[in-house]
């Protein structure tokens, strides 16, 4: 039962009450009575405002509660979107480091492989370097052994040549005392002069 419902059964029964009290007992329980349901009127009236202020509070909350609802669901979502992101910026420099990596691997690949050549091609300059000089030598001594050669190719015919001329301008005085048995002096100087030419071609073929 309400207040105000009480207090109505209050003045109900105040006023019958009044109708057997005396004038003035009557006028002041009827004064109480008003004033009592101005009271309650005025408490309920307090308490529908303050109902209405409750239920406009709970109305206002449970909006800020949907649109707090709302706002995590979106952070949620662009929480996962940047989560994605990340993951995906994480992949890529993965990827960076790798393709760093190998081309780091590759670059002293190539740089040993260069050394490598570079040794190869140091080394095999040297090795022509010692061919040429070689050849250069060989080629010195060749030269030096054609002079000697030609040298002794000139001697040789000079030697042939002073044979013929000797041959030539032999006197038939000679060639008679060259087969005189008893004398045989032609015969000596002709054979001191074949030792003579023996030994310079021999000189030349021992150089």
């Amino acid at each position: 039962m309400s207040r105000i419902a009480i207090a109505l059964l209050a003045v109900a029964s105040l006023t019958a009450q009044a109708q057997d009290a005396k004038p003035s007992r009557e006028r002041e329980a009827l004064r109480r009575a008003q004033a009592a349901l101005r009271a309650a009127q005025e408490q309920q009236s307090s308490m529908q405002a303050d109902k209405a202020k409750a239920e406009a509070d709970v109305a206002r909350a449970r909006q800020d509660a949907a649109a707090a609802r709302a706002l995590v669901a979106s952070n949620a979502v662009k929480l996962g979107a940047r989560e994605t992101e990340l993951d995906t910026l994480r992949a890529q420099l993965q990827a960076v480091k790798e393709a760093v990596q190998q081309g780091q691997a590759q670059a002293g690949e190539r740089e040993q492989a260069l050394q490598e050549q570079l040794l190869a091609a140091r080394q095999e300059g040297q090795a022509r370097q010692q061919a040429n000089q070689a050849l250069v030598q060989l080629l010195e001594r060749s030269t030096q052994a054609l002079a000697d050669a030609e040298a002794k190719n000139r001697q040789l015919h000079a030697l042939g040549q002073a044979l013929v001329q000797r041959y030539a301008g032999r006197s038939t005085l000679d060639t008679a005392l060259l087969d005189d048995p008893i004398l045989g002096l032609t015969a000596v100087r002709f054979e001191d002069q074949a030792e003579q030419l023996r030994a310079a071609l021999e000189a030349q073929r021992t150089r």
